[in-house]
């Protein structure tokens, strides 16, 4: 079977998380993705979280799957000049560094272009190639804040509060997946190359596009609502006796199914509630009188008497509870991996299915620089010469199965 992107190289200048899981998309749709890495440490990811037996992170080790490692010091010249005999052969670049040291290493777009015309560059950058913070280095949840992620996330009376996942990450390494395959798609037709732009901030603004037009097109704050909805009511999360449910009766059709499952179908027409704008209106009100009936019975209980009457509602699990909620299982996204080092552990599989041509894990994330001598190889380096970088501290390659546990580690 030929996956959807086999035959695609990918050379990958990113760590942590945005650039990463754009190459691991690709990687997981067949395309072979080398993940160039400094000599010194490689990506900031592999140590930056508690480490499994073996050193490396289980962020790393999921985010890294399905690709090759090459250690490059790419400030030096003999370093440079391997990167450019790599991307001779490349289809893709992925890079995810700030503003400014592509150029200071030499090799942006406008450098690498000329040198192989069909490449599609993507840059990856946390606020974008222009503005007064086009240099500035930029995290997930600076991007929050800035985006105005944060100022809309959190309860009505608290502080700004930052989402519980690095979804500014993860929205940016998707645009830039798609901005990469789209580019692909231009140049199968054309035969050109292109450099594409991606930003975490635009990622962050599309990211409540629902809500910031809605503030674009009147000028009116929507502020924190917590678990709730600012235009529907109820339309957030209740405590139940052993947890929370989520509840969406978000058209009015719902609303006198919910005042049955409820057990309160007076409240169906009381005129305070009848309508979608009362509610909102009468919010507090209304909240009020269903929070106490709320805790009066289990969350399965309530998914039980809420689904029978088709009123949207969801558990809300904890990271504990997902491996065995039914309906995360049929997804097949928690898989085991099988690693040479960490041994067996629980990750996360791709999150697109193809029927004919489904990707996957293939391959565990590699050692830093485990596949050096392989890419150089086959790029053309002569054994003797791989062997002079290697004594000039100019490249590296530690073999899988020599990585060093962390101190402490079995």
């Amino acid at each position: 079977m030929t996956l959807p992107l086999a035959g695609y190289r990918v050379l990958e200048l990113a760590h942590l998380i945005a650039g990463p899981v754009c190459g691991m998309y690709l990687a997981d749709m067949g395309a072979e993705v080398v993940k160039v890495e400094h000599p010194a440490g490689g990506d900031a990811s592999r140590a930056l979280y508690d480490p499994l037996p073996g050193g490396d992170s289980a962020v790393f080790l999921t985010v890294n799957r399905n690709k090759l490692s090459v250690a490059v010091d790419l400030s030096r010249p003999e370093g440079h000049a391997l990167f450019l005999r790599l991307i001779e052969r490349a289809d893709v670049v992925i890079e995810a560094y700030r503003g400014g040291v592509a150029e200071k290493l030499g090799i942006e777009y406008a450098r690498l272009a000329p040198l192989n015309p069909r490449l599609v560059y993507c840059s990856l950058s946390a606020f974008g190639p222009e503005g007064p913070w086009r240099e500035k280095p930029g995290l997930d949840m600076l991007v929050q804040a800035m985006g105005g992620l944060m100022a809309v996330t959190g309860e009505p009376d608290g502080g700004p509060v930052l989402c519980g996942a690095p979804v500014v990450d993860t929205i940016g390494a998707l645009l830039a997946g798609q901005g990469v395959l789209t580019a692909l798609l231009h140049r199968e037709r054309t035969g050109e190359g292109q450099r594409v732009d991606v930003s975490l901030l635009c990622g962050a603004l599309l990211a409540h596009a629902a809500r910031l037009s809605v503030f674009l097109a009147t000028g009116q704050e929507p502020g924190r609502m917590g678990s709730a909805h600012p235009y529907m009511v109820p339309f957030q999360a209740f405590m139940a006796r052993d947890g929370w449910v989520y509840v969406a009766a978000w058209v009015d059709r719902l609303w006198p199914p919910f005042c049955d499952a409820v057990e309160r179908p007076h409240l169906a027409t009381d005129p305070r509630f009848a309508t979608r704008e009362d509610r909102v209106r009468h919010r507090k009100e209304l909240v009020a009188l269903l929070e106490p009936l709320f805790r009066e019975r289990t969350v399965k209980e309530w998914m039980a008497r809420l689904e029978a009457r088709d009123v949207l509602c969801a558990p809300v699990n904890r990271y504990a509870d997902l491996p065995d909620d039914p309906q995360v299982r049929a997804s097949g996204m928690i898989v085991e991996e099988e690693h040479p080092r960490a041994g067996r552990f629980r990750t996360l599989a791709t999150p697109v299915h193809f029927e004919k041509t489904p990707g996957g894990l293939r391959a565990p994330a590699p050692a830093l620089g485990e596949h050096t001598d392989a890419v150089l190889r086959e790029a053309g380096v002569e054994p003797a010469e791989i062997a002079r970088l290697h004594a000039a501290g100019v490249i590296a390659q530690m073999a899988a199965e020599t990585r060093p546990c962390p101190e402490g580690r079995p």
